[in-house]
């Protein structure tokens, strides 16, 4: 048995090492697997933990369940064979109760702003359609800085810029940032925006004021289907033309752009013209990267509305779009397995809040400020928090999915219930892939380690051979 990745060292702490017993074994339920050129490649999604498996070893793993022996005493300790009965969704839950009581967050580092909630752009489906639109007041914009100054203790915070469309409140990002650094608060930021305000001097201050790293930004297919479905306030030009030529001067600042691709029952055929466009003017360019993801129902001024039928296809056409991205080389790496996770996300995040333009204070982006739970003249209490920490009860069909550690829903979110069998597939395709990546480049990491070259010929050929 071979480690290629070492367990997390706080659930090896946690999840103690249970000795064998007279019982029948199979495979602990949270396991990915795959074979590769050398053995069976195994990764725990509660640990973290890989091992290549070979030889005997491997047989052994093929032949289960089957009675204890001597030989799987290893693979029972670190967790990879467990008894017959054993409730594996059980010790998830317990871990993560152990995890949040024995590491509180000790300070806020996180914050997802918004200095406005107008926008330039009205997009049928927008899920803040019917939010109040204001834009933070000078005041607020100060009070937002030395908030954030007084909750983060001093320590390095990282942004994000929301909205709205944050660009029209470009102002007043500006002056939070000074702020921060009047107070000596180190800081990066992104955004999520759809771009069309950039220009060139306001990306220099982006990069230079901002210390913004990425944008997010969202298309919804070629020329003619985005100026349609954004319907820009009055544009000045082209608004897809405008925006292209926004992304690329983002990335020659060298500032990370990731797609969105809104997909919808109409518009996925067009989106895949469009990532040929992309692949064409950014593949290849550092920091570009794309996704596709449904756009949501029943929100917006003209929602959609789906049945079981229809979001199975978006599913369908989401992944295969997806596929076709990664083709191109646009399709965002994953750079991390799934692991045990003790939070969704910055709703049931001590260290994250989000600050609205009227000084009120939130837990989720998608959720108007009629659901603040504060603001920032004084912290949230324990009792607003608890009222987004309310897991949803997760079904059998749960329970069984290899990303039960990984994955679990708020009770308030709008994305809880949206999955499905084919992006479960999907996922482990993905996972899986990024395994034997891991451990290809384990084993390339380790023949260089190995290797010692006798001459500058040998060395030349083993690079052409091996990198």
């Amino acid at each position: 048995m071979k480690t290629i990745e070492e367990p997390r060292k706080r659930i090896a702490q946690l999840w103690h090492r249970p000795g064998p017993t007279q019982a029948i074994y199979r495979p602990m339920r949270y396991l990915l697997k795959t074979r590769v050129e050398d053995g069976l490649l195994l990764y725990n999604v509660i640990t973290s933990e890989m091992i290549l498996l070979e030889g005997e070893e491997e047989r052994l793993f093929d032949g289960l369940p089957a009675p204890h022996d001597a030989a799987m005493d290893e693979l029972i300790a670190r967790h990879f064979l467990v008894p017959e009965g054993f409730d594996e969704s059980k010790s998830v839950q317990q871990l993560r109760a152990l995890i949040k009581k024995l590491e509180p967050s000790k300070r806020v580092a996180g914050f997802t702003i918004l200095p406005t909630t107008e926008c330039n752009a009205r997009c049928y489906y927008c899920f803040e359609s019917d939010h109040p639109h204001c834009t933070m007041t000078d005041q607020i914009a100060a009070d937002t800085a030395a908030y954030i100054a007084e909750m983060c203790k001093g320590e390095p915070v990282q942004i994000e810029w929301f909205g709205g469309e944050p660009l029209v409140g470009a102002n007043r990002i500006s002056q939070i940032c000074a702020g921060l650094r009047a107070k000596e608060i180190k800081y990066r930021s992104t955004m999520v925006s759809n771009a069309y305000l950039f220009d060139e001097n306001l990306i220099r201050t982006a990069k230079e004021d901002w210390h913004l790293k990425s944008v997010q930004i969202t298309l919804d297919g070629t020329e003619k289907v985005y100026n349609e479905t954004k319907a820009y306030v009055l544009p000045k030009e082209n608004p897809f033309q405008r925006v292209l030529r926004n992304i690329g001067a983002l990335l020659d600042q060298e500032i990370a752009v990731n797609i969105r691709l809104n997909v919808t029952a109409k518009n996925a055929a067009d989106l895949g013209v469009l990532i040929e466009e992309l692949a064409d003017r950014f593949g290849g360019k550092n920091g570009f990267t794309c996704y596709s993801h449904e756009v949501y129902d029943g929100v917006g001024f003209d929602p959609l509305i789906y049945d079981s039928h229809s979001r199975e296809r978006i599913d369908e056409q989401t992944s295969s779009l997806d596929a076709k991205l990664r083709e191109k080389g646009l399709l965002g790496s994953l750079s991390r397995l799934p692991a045990l996770r003790t939070m969704h996300c910055m709703a049931d995040n001590d260290s994250c809040r989000l600050i609205y333009p009227d000084g009120s204070v939130g837990k989720c982006e998608n959720m108007s400020s009629l659901h603040a739970v504060g603001d920032i003249y004084r912290d949230i209490t324990d009792q607003e928090k608890d009222a987004w920490y309310k897991i949803v009860a997760q079904s059998p069909v749960c329970k069984e999915c290899f990303l039960f550690p990984n994955c679990f829903d708020l009770a308030p979110c709008p994305e809880a219930g949206r999955c499905s069998q084919r992006k479960r597939d999907w996922k482990k395709d993905r996972y899986i892939s990024l395994m034997r990546d891991i451990f290809l480049k384990s084993k390339r990491d380790q023949a260089i380690v190995d290797f010692e070259p006798v001459s500058e010929l040998e060395c030349e050929v083993y690079k052409e051979e091996n990198c």
